[in-house]
């Protein structure tokens, strides 16, 4: 890494400033030093690496209304915000923050999902994920692929591959829609 890292004392405050944006400030010295300590292991480890992997590709991308918050290591798009440090994506929507299961691999699957980025087509991916979340259904991803599972299933699991438009209902496997699919789950698991 090479982040440039300050402890500054000014005007009565201690300031922690990484690479120009200060990242915190108050009178106290010890605080002050062990938030800096803080900034300089996490500029060593493998989580600071990945963050900045992370935004140098989505950079290349692209896309429009992506937002990336460097400060606070945060990704929003659409309804739905990835935080970093909490490794943990949240569906945000009308004031209520549901945490979603798959962290940024899931926020990535669905924003390669959403072609040109399609914010409608992410948002609507994320509400049924949301529905999920809420109704405690176990769901992944794979690279092509929503899987859902749950005993109610046969064979414990259903899934929906996004290339090929199919749906595998566990005896069979069907063509269809993301919205069949959507109410084909709904319609076992509710």
């Amino acid at each position: 890494m090479n982040d440039r890292i300050e402890l500054i004392y000014e005007d009565n405050d201690y300031r922690v400033i990484v690479n120009g944006n200060e990242v915190f400030k108050d009178i106290d010295a010890e605080n002050a030093f062990e938030k800096f300590q803080t900034e300089v292991r996490y500029s060593r480890s493998d989580e600071a690496k990945s963050w900045d992997k992370i935004v140098a590709n989505l950079e290349k991308l692209n896309i429009k209304d992506l937002e990336i918050n460097k400060q606070f290591k945060t990704l929003s798009f659409g309804d739905v915000k990835y935080f970093h440090n909490m490794e943990q994506t949240s569906y945000i929507n009308n004031g209520t923050m549901v945490p979603l299961i798959g962290g940024y691999k899931l926020f990535k699957f669905a924003l390669t999902l959403a072609s040109e980025a399609n914010v409608e087509k992410f948002n609507d991916f994320f509400e049924f994920i949301k529905e999920l979340a809420l109704n405690k259904v176990v769901y992944s991803t794979t690279e092509t692929s929503l899987i859902v599972a749950s005993p109610k299933f046969n064979y414990g699991s259903s899934e929906y591959n996004f290339i090929s438009n199919k749906i595998n209902k566990g005896a069979m496997i069907v063509e269809g829609s993301f919205e069949e699919f959507k109410k084909y789950i709904f319609s076992v698991v509710k």
